[in-house]
C-alpha cells in the first residue's frame, strides 16, 4: 500500500526519536528538554547504534575528536544518568525505551519504529520493492515520503557544535539520502516530470559537484526543457571540477549523456510509460510558472509535463485560439549529379540535419510541426507567445545555417535556404500533450510558395517579420522578390528609439553611477530588471553616456557581450571592443594591429603559453586570418575574449555590457555568478538588463549583496507617460497637430499605456499614421492596438497556468464588470471554484475589484483593460458567438448583457480620438 505523504508519521510508542535533522525526543508529540552538549551527543550516538552494545571508550572517542579530558568517562556517566531520568523508569512494557549498562559500555534498547531514521529506511525499501514491480509512480511517492522526513542534515545541532563530523553512521545516513534522491529523480524523469525536479536538481548538483549521477540527471532535465547549451555547460563544469580536484575525467555514463545530447539522440526524449494517461500537470503551489526566455533563448516550447500517476481521465479536447505565429520553412538540398546526392548518403545527411533542426528549434522555443523529405516546418508561438517569436525564428535559422557551414564543407554540396513569415493563424492544441499543434492560416502557405525563389545559403523574411526584428538584425532587400528581405546577420548594437527622455529612472541611473565611482570594494554587478517595454535598454544607453563622461584615467573599457551566440556575428562585436582595448585604430595596417594585440596580451597574460593562446584566437575577429586558415571557432574566440577582459581588469576598469541577460547561455551566467559570489580585487564589472525570469535561473540574485545591485524598473506615472507621449509627437515633427487633438490623444494613451514606455511610443506612432501620409492601421476589433503591444500582452496571458488563463478568457467574454456567478455559469462550474481562480488573478494583479452590483454581488475588472481585449480577441469567432449566447441564456441574473460584448471605455476613448485625428 502506498503511504500517504500528507499524513503525519505516527508510531505506536510513547517516545519518539528524530535524528534526521536536529535531535528531538518527543513524548506524545511534545518535545522533551535535552540539556547540554554531552547529553545530546551520547543520546544521538546511541540512537544511531540502537540495540547494539557501545563501549564507553567508543563513546568517549565519538564525543572528543581531539585530546580527551581526564574526566571524560565521568562526563559520559553523568550524561547517561541524565538520559535515564529523561526516558523514565523501566516499566517492563514491550517497546519502552531503556538505557542499560552492559559491559563494556551501554545499550539503548528501543523499538526501531520509534526512530525516524528507521522509518526512512522502511520507506526506501518499500519504494525499491515497488520499482522492481514496475510501479514507477508508487515507488517515487514512497521515496518522496522518505525524503520528507528529513528536516536538515542528520543531527545537525551536534555537527554545528563540532561533534559527530567524523561519525561513519552520520556519513552513511547522508549518503543514503543522496542515493534515494537520485533514485527519486530517476523515477520522476521516467514519469516526464523534468520541469518539476529541475530546480532541486540544480541546487543539489551545485552542492555535490562530484555526484556524476546527479549531473547526468540535471543534464537530461535541461535537455528535455530545450536547454541543450545549459546541459552541456553542466558537463563542462563537472569535467573541470574533476580535473582540477582529482585529475580525472567524467565516467563513461556521464560521457554517454553528453554524446547523446550532442547528437540529439531521440532516446533522451520522454516516452510515456505503458498505460500512462496524458493529463495536465500543474506546478506545486507557490512556485513560479515555467521560466521564459524571451530574447535569444535556450528554452524549449514544450507541452506541460505528463503525470502518469494522476487519476485516469478523458483526454482534453484541442483548444482553438487565434494567435500570431511565426513560421520558418527550412530546406536542404544537394545539386543534381553531385556525389552527395546518392540516396543512402543523402538519407544519412538529412537524418543528421533533422537532429540539428530539432535541437535549434527547441533551443529557441519553436516546434517542428512537420518534416517532408529535406524540408522542415518550424512554428513559433503556437503554444506560448513570448513577445518576440519572429526574433526567435530568425535566430534559429541563423544557428542552423551556422551548424551546417561548420559541419559540412563546400565539397559536400549541401546547401540550405529558409523563408520566414509572421501572421495570424488558428491554432489547435490539447494542453498536456507533447504532439505538435495544428496550425491553419495563410502564414504557413506564403513561405511554401516563396521558398523556390530563395537562393542557396540565404534566409528570407517577410516585411511583418522584419519589422519585429530589424532593431537587432541587419537586412538587405531580397534580390528576386522586393517584398522580402535577406538576413545579413546580427547588428553589433541594437537600434534604439530616437532620443526620448529617460523619465523617473533616477534610482537606476544612480546605481549605474555607483558602479563607475566605486573602488574595488564597491558593487561589481548592476542588474536592471523589468518587464518587456519598461525601458531597460535605455538604461544601457544612459550608462554608456555616463562612462563617456568619465575622466581619461577612470573611463572603463566597455565590452558588449552577446548573450546567446548563433553564428560568427559575435566576432564583429568582439573586434570593435577588442580594438578599443588594444588601442587599434580603424586605419592601422594589419602588422600594426597584430603588434598592438601581441603587446596587450603579452602584458596581461598569466604566462607566455596563455599569451600565445589568446593571440592565436583574438587575431581572428580582427580579420587578418583567412577563413580557410582559422583554427578557432566563435566559441573559442569568445572564451579567449572573456579571459582577456579578466586580465585587463587588473590594470583598468572593464565593464561587460549585456542586454537581455535572461536569455544568456549558462557559461555567461557562470561568469557573472563568479563576480557576485566570490568577487576578486580586479575591476571587472557587469552592467546587464534582464526580465524577471532571470531569477528563476539564478534565485540568489534577487536580493542585493555587497557585489550585486538590483534595480527593478517600475511603470511610469501618468504624468511621465504624458511627457513621453508629447516627446514622441515632437520627435515625429508633427507640429501641425491641433493642440486639442494632441491633448485628447495624450489622455487616451495615458489611460491605456499602464505606465509602459513601449506602449506609449507604439500607440502614439500608430495614431500619427492616421494623421499623415502613412497608411492607416488595418481596421478591426483591435486595429487601434499596435502589434507590439498585443504581443507583450499575449505573452503575459500565456505565462498564466492553463486553468487560470481559461477562466480569464471567459471573464473577458463578459467585458467590464465581471460577476463570479456569471463566469461560473459560462464555465458550467461551481461558483466557489471560480471564486478561487478570480481571487488568484486578483493577487497576481491582473484583475481588480469593481463596484458591487445592486444586489451586493462582488464584481471584478481588468486592471489593464487591453489585456481583456487581447484575451477576448484570441477566442475564435465561432466560440465567441457561442459564449455570448450562453451569457444571454443565463437566467441567474437578468442584468448580465447577452448582446454585443461591451468594449473597455479606455479603448472607446482612443477610438474616438483616432477618428477625430483621421477627420
Amino acid at each position: 500500500m502506498t503511504p500517504d505523504r500528507t499524513a503525519p508519521v505516527r508510531y505506536p510508542h510513547e517516545l519518539r526519536f528524530n535524528v534526521l535533522g536536529p535531535l528531538e525526543v518527543l513524548r506524545h508529540d511534545e518535545p522533551l528538554p535535552l540539556h547540554g552538549l554531552n547529553q545530546r551527543a551520547v543520546l544521538g550516538y546511541l540512537l544511531l547504534r540502537h540495540n547494539q552494545v557501545t563501549a564507553t571508550s567508543r563513546l568517549v572517542s565519538a564525543l572528543w575528536d581531539g585530546p580527551t579530558p581526564s574526566s571524560a568517562r565521568k562526563m559520559v556517566q553523568n550524561a547517561v544518568w541524565q538520559l535515564r531520568s529523561l526516558l523514565g523508569a523501566d516499566t517492563g512494557h514491550p517497546g519502552t525505551p531503556v538505557l542499560r549498562s552492559r559491559a563494556p559500555g551501554y545499550v539503548l534498547e528501543v523499538e526501531p519504529g520509534a526512530i525516524d531514521l528507521h522509518h526512512f529506511q522502511e520507506l526506501v525499501a518499500a519504494g525499491r520493492a515497488r520499482m522492481r514491480e514496475g510501479a514507477v509512480a508508487a515507488a517515487s511517492q514512497c521515496w518522496r515520503a522518505a525524503l520528507d522526513l528529513w528536516r536538515g542534515p542528520a543531527l545537525s545541532d551536534l555537527a554545528e557544535a563540532g561533534v559527530g563530523l567524523a561519525w561513519p553512521e552520520l556519513t552513511a545516513a547522508g549518503t543514503a539520502r543522496l542515493d534515494v534522491l537520485e533514485e527519486h529523480f530517476d523515477a520522476e524523469l521516467a514519469l516526464g516530470r523534468h520541469l518539476v525536479v529541475l530546480p532541486e536538481l540544480q541546487e543539489l548538483s551545485r552542492a555535490h559537484p562530484r555526484r556524476e549521477r546527479l549531473a547526468g540527471q540535471l543534464m537530461l532535465a535541461l535537455h528535455r526543457n530545450g536547454r541543450q547549451s545549459d546541459a552541456l555547460g553542466v558537463y563542462r563544469s563537472v569535467r573541470a571540477h574533476l580535473a582540477e580536484e582529482l585529475g580525472l575525467d567524467p565516467g563513461r555514463d556521464l560521457q554517454s549523456v553528453q554524446q547523446a545530447i550532442l547528437t540529439d539522440d531521440p532516446a533522451l526524449e520522454y516516452t510515456p510509460l505503458p498505460g500512462a494517461v496524458r493529463v495536465p500537470c500543474t506546478p506545486p503551489a507557490g512556485t513560479a510558472p515555467p521560466q521564459e526566455r524571451p530574447a535569444r533563448p535556450d528554452q524549449v516550447d514544450r507541452a506541460e509535463p505528463v503525470d502518469p500517476s494522476a487519476p485516469a481521465g478523458e483526454a482534453e479536447d484541442p483548444v482553438p485560439e487565434r494567435r500570431e505565429v511565426t513560421v520558418a520553412l527550412i530546406n536542404a538540398s544537394v545539386p543534381a549529379g553531385h556525389p552527395g546526392g546518392d540516396p543512402e548518403q543523402l538519407d544519412a545527411v538529412m537524418t543528421a540535419l533533422h537532429g540539428i533542426v530539432r535541437s535549434e528549434a527547441q533551443r529557441f522555443g519553436g516546434t517542428v510541426a512537420a518534416r517532408i523529405g529535406s524540408s522542415w516546418l518550424v512554428v513559433f508561438g503556437a503554444r506560448r507567445i513570448r513577445s518576440n517569436e519572429a526574433m526567435r525564428a530568425v535566430l534559429m535559422a541563423l544557428a542552423v545555417r551556422h551548424r551546417v557551414r561548420s559541419g559540412w564543407t563546400a565539397a559536400d554540396g549541401l546547401g540550405l535556404r529558409a523563408a520566414i513569415d509572421t501572421g495570424e493563424a488558428l491554432v489547435r492544441f490539447a494542453p498536456g500533450t507533447p504532439g505538435p499543434p495544428t496550425v491553419t492560416g495563410a502564414t504557413l502557405d506564403r513561405p511554401l510558395s516563396l521558398l523556390p525563389l530563395v537562393p542557396r545559403d540565404e534566409i528570407w523574411v517577410s516585411e511583418s517579420a522584419r519589422e519585429q526584428t530589424d532593431n537587432w538584425i541587419d537586412y538587405r532587400r531580397a534580390s528576386v522578390h522586393s517584398a522580402y528581405w535577406t538576413v545579413a546577420g546580427l547588428r553589433s548594437n541594437g537600434v534604439r528609439d530616437e532620443g526620448f527622455p529617460v523619465l523617473e529612472r533616477a534610482e537606476a541611473v544612480a546605481r549605474l553611477g555607483e558602479l563607475l565611482d566605486a573602488g574595488p570594494a564597491g558593487p561589481r554587478v548592476v542588474l536592471v530588471v523589468g518587464e518587456a517595454g519598461l525601458g531597460k535598454s535605455a538604461m544601457i544607453d544612459e550608462f554608456e553616456r555616463l562612462a563617456a563622461r568619465s575622466g581619461p584615467g577612470a573611463r572603463p573599457l566597455l565590452a558588449h557581450i552577446v548573450p546567446c551566440a548563433v553564428d560568427d556575428s559575435p566576432l564583429r562585436f568582439v573586434a570593435e571592443d577588442l580594438s578599443a582595448g588594444c588601442g587599434i585604430r580603424s586605419d592601422d595596417p594589419p602588422e600594426t594591429a597584430r603588434t598592438l594585440l601581441w603587446e596587450t596580451v603579452g602584458r596581461v597574460a598569466a604566462d607566455p603559453a596563455e599569451a600565445r593562446w589568446l593571440f592565436e584566437r583574438l587575431v581572428v575577429p580582427l580579420g587578418y586570418v583567412p577563413d580557410h586558415e582559422r583554427s578557432a571557432g566563435p566559441e573559442e574566440v569568445t572564451a579567449a575574449w572573456h579571459t582577456l577582459l579578466e586580465r585587463l581588469a587588473v590594470e583598468r576598469p572593464v565593464v561587460m555590457v549585456v542586454d537581455d541577460l535572461h536569455s544568456a547561455d549558462e557559461a555567461l551566467l557562470d561568469t557573472v555568478d563568479r563576480l557576485v559570489s566570490a568577487p576578486d580585487r580586479s575591476r571587472l564589472m557587469v552592467v546587464a538588463t534582464a526580465r524577471p525570469e532571470l531569477f528563476a535561473r539564478r534565485p540568489g540574485w534577487r536580493s542585493a549583496s555587497g557585489a550585486l545591485r538590483t534595480v527593478e524598473l517600475a511603470p511610469l506615472s501618468d504624468a511621465a507617460v504624458a511627457r513621453l507621449a508629447r516627446a514622441v509627437v515632437a520627435a515625429r515633427r508633427r507640429e501641425d497637430l491641433p493642440p486639442e487633438r494632441l491633448c485628447e490623444l495624450v489622455e487616451s494613451v495615458t489611460a491605456l499605456a499602464d505606465g509602459n514606455p513601449l506602449f506609449v511610443t507604439e500607440f502614439v506612432r500608430l495614431a500619427l499614421r492616421r494623421f499623415g501620409p502613412e497608411p492607416a492601421p488595418r481596421p478591426g476589433s483591435l486595429g487601434e492596438v499596435p502589434a507590439a503591444v498585443r504581443r507583450v500582452l499575449s505573452a503575459r496571458l500565456d505565462a498564466l497556468p492553463a486553468d487560470l488563463k481559461a477562466v480569464l478568457q471567459d471573464a473577458a467574454v463578459l467585458g467590464d464588470g465581471i460577476r463570479p456567478d456569471a463566469v461560473a455559469a459560462l464555465r458550467r462550474e461551481r461558483p466557489d471554484d471560480v471564486n478561487g481562480a478570480l481571487d488568484t488573478l486578483t493577487r497576481l494583479g491582473i484583475l481588480g475589484p469593481a463596484p458591487a452590483d445592486a444586489d451586493g454581488t462582488s464584481r471584478f475588472a481588468f486592471r489593464q483593460p487591453l489585456l481583456g481585449e487581447v484575451a477576448y480577441a484570441r477566442i475564435p469567432q465561432g466560440r465567441r458567438i457561442a459564449k455570448r449566447a450562453a451569457v444571454a441564456g443565463w437566467t441567474g441574473h437578468p442584468r448580465v448583457p447577452g448582446g454585443p460584448r461591451p468594449v473597455a471605455p479606455e479603448l472607446l476613448r482612443l477610438r474616438a480620438a483616432l477618428r477625430r485625428l483621421g477627420s
